[in-house]
């Protein structure tokens, strides 16, 4: 009997037994806490996708213009997209489209809550009670797995400098002023916003947004901009397909060597007259009023003046074919045309006459990426209107002097001197909104 009690045989298995009991309960215990961890994945899900939802919902309600009119309110939309992540308030049995919610297990929960968040944003609150099982040895009956996401609506401001599809790019000491607008690129590049000067001020202006990403070359300046943006849709694009009809053959014939703006009397377009196919501009001072039309190419050097005079206004437009070219530092100073009438453009513009409204140049030429056309102001120069260059890069050193409607669209811009833009006073069809709609929680 001493030698039984005596005996240690066995005595590992025994402790290990005794072992086994409270390491079974931990594992057990974390594969339920892990199943936690996984509703709450589920129900972050749910909570993104429904706020997302709920936003869009928001940013259409506050630019109705932009999209169709939704039917259902910011809460249905919100818990739509709840409810196709598996998640729905127990007892709601609305039929969203693409719904996922099936019966929960015996005592468990849902609970799904939209709410907006001031004027601009939306805030999902997602949850899921359920038993407890092996926690009970902690004190819980029961856990509440909850998630939380709240989407924003950014409305970017409307852009009074606007390129097309090439980069948006700053260079030298450039200080751009554009506190009513803000400046945007199409462009997918990397350097869809492109700083590379030294000394550079947009502190000025509004926001700053690019489709793509940007680059920037140590001054901070990307810090302020808005990357990979929505596009930002084209306010003059419907002018194209008007103007891309006009020809020689749209008017009675050329002016001859006086430049001469179109009217009933004059339906005829600029050139230097006897077939020479060109127009350039002397070195003497044009007074502008009305509407001008050109052929061929179109060149303003030193020594020219063009202005419009107080109750004067002028608008530009090159034929399809022609190009501009502005070197030797004329001086230049024009403000467009607030309205074109019928009786001022060939009977193909008529239809597209509201898109004129404060339209001083257009020019469909077509640059690669070697060439540019260069406008260039200064405390005496200025272009106020819109300057609209569909197919070419422009480099823009705008007037100092402050407008109310001056705008630069084009296929690619480089801002290279100081600028003022605001298009507060231009018409409404070219203040195009684009907004954003962002989770930030």
């Amino acid at each position: 009997m001493r030698n039984l009690l005596r005996c240690r045989r066995g005595s590992v298995a025994f402790a290990t037994v005794i072992a086994l009991v409270p390491l079974i309960g931990v594992v057990a215990l974390g594969a339920e806490a892990g199943s936690w961890y996984v509703t709450k994945q589920h129900a972050q899900n749910a909570a993104d996708a429904a706020a997302y939802s709920g936003g869009l919902w928001l940013a259409c309600s506050l630019s109705p213009t932009a999209c169709t009119v939704d039917a259902q309110s910011m809460d249905y939309r919100g818990k739509q997209f709840a409810s196709q992540n598996a998640f729905c308030n127990t007892g709601d049995g609305t039929a969203y489209p693409g719904r996922r919610c099936t019966t929960l297990a015996s005592g468990t929960t849902q609970n799904v809550t939209i709410t907006p968040q001031g004027t601009d944003a939306v805030k999902a609150t997602v949850s899921q009670t359920q038993p407890a099982y092996l926690a009970r040895v902690l004190g819980l009956t029961s856990v509440t797995i909850g998630a939380t996401a709240t989407a924003q609506v950014k409305i970017l401001a409307n852009p009074c400098v606007l390129t097309l599809s090439d980069p948006l790019a700053f260079q030298g000491s450039t200080t751009v002023q554009a506190q009513q607008c803000g400046l945007s690129s199409n462009s997918t590049q990397s350097n869809s916003l492109n700083f590379t000067g030294n000394g550079l001020d947009v502190s000025k202006a509004g926001s700053i947004s690019g489709q793509g990403d940007c680059h920037d070359n140590g001054g901070g300046q990307c810090s302020k901009a808005i990357t990979y943006a929505p596009p930002v849709p084209d306010p003059l694009s419907g002018l194209n397909a008007a103007m891309s009809t006009l020809s020689t053959s749209s008017f009675s014939g050329s002016c001859g060597s006086t430049l001469t703006a179109y009217d009933a009397t004059h339906q005829c377009y600029n050139d230097m007259g006897n077939g020479a196919n060109k127009f350039k501009f002397g070195n003497q001072t044009y007074n502008l009023n009305g509407v001008y039309f050109f052929n061929g190419p179109v060149t303003i050097g030193g020594g020219t003046t063009l202005k419009t005079l107080a109750g004067s206004s002028a608008t530009l437009i090159l034929l399809p074919g022609s190009t501009l070219t502005i070197n030797g530092g004329p001086l230049i100073q024009i403000t467009a045309s607030s309205t074109v009438l019928s009786t001022q453009v060939p009977a193909a513009l008529v239809s597209v006459l509201s898109l004129m409204s404060q339209l001083l140049i257009y020019d469909p030429e077509k640059t690669n990426k070697n060439q540019t056309v260069s406008l260039t102001g200064n405390s005496a120069n200025y272009l106020n209107g819109i300057v609209y260059f569909p197919n070419a890069d422009v480099s823009y050193q705008g007037s100092t002097q402050s407008y109310t409607c001056v705008e630069v669209i084009a296929k690619g811009i480089t801002l290279a001197g100081n600028s003022n833009f605001d298009n507060s006073g231009c018409p409404a069809s070219v203040k195009v909104q684009s907004q954003i709609v962002r989770l930030v929680q």
